[in-house]
């Protein structure tokens, strides 16, 4: 009884160790023969939109882009919205694109192109109401020469304040 103890012992301490070696090297041939394949040779495309992105937002940060947009149509208006935009040292854009993304449905993103009225820093479009969820906010100029995202705070975005100077700027 105490001989086959003993050979229950003596075969887990050789097995155990023994296993863990054949995994470890089974587990290194896999990971030479079927890793993952090297990147694309046209892969540097997508760092060069993430810079041109960058820099998009750099200036709409250097021109201290304050927008305060109303997406609630007016009542009487038939459906028009309203944007505010002040742009420091720039003359302001005859038109700007809005793009709001829903967070999760694709299928309810929007796209509005405001247009200033006169000599003014208001803008309107024809717009609807939005459905209450989150959402993601990019302004920009048609030409793209700056461009800012934000995301709204509250379910039911109404109005919305998109702003590219920071805490320590105020």
């Amino acid at each position: 009884m105490l001989n086959t103890r003993l050979n229950y012992g003596l075969i887990l301490t050789i097995a155990l160790p023994l296993f863990a070696i054949v995994a470890s090297v089974g587990t290194a041939v896999v990971a030479f023969s079927r890793g993952d394949p090297p990147l694309p040779d046209q892969y540097h495309w997508e760092g060069d939109k993430l810079d041109h992105d960058f820099a998009q937002s750099r200036r709409a940060s250097e021109l201290h882009l304050n927008a305060t947009i109303d997406l609630e149509p007016a009542r009487g208006a038939s459906g028009v919205c309203h944007l505010t935009l002040t742009l420091d040292g720039d003359t302001l854009p005859l038109e700007v694109d809005l793009a709001l993304i829903h967070v999760s449905n694709p299928a309810l993103d929007r796209h509005v192109r405001f247009v200033r009225t006169a000599n003014t820093s208001t803008y309107f479009a024809r717009c609807t109401p939005l459905p209450p969820a989150r959402w993601h906010v990019e302004l920009s100029d048609p030409q793209r020469s700056w461009s800012f995202r934000s995301a709204t705070t509250g379910l039911h975005p109404s109005a919305v304040t998109v702003s590219s100077s920071s805490p320590a700027d105020e």
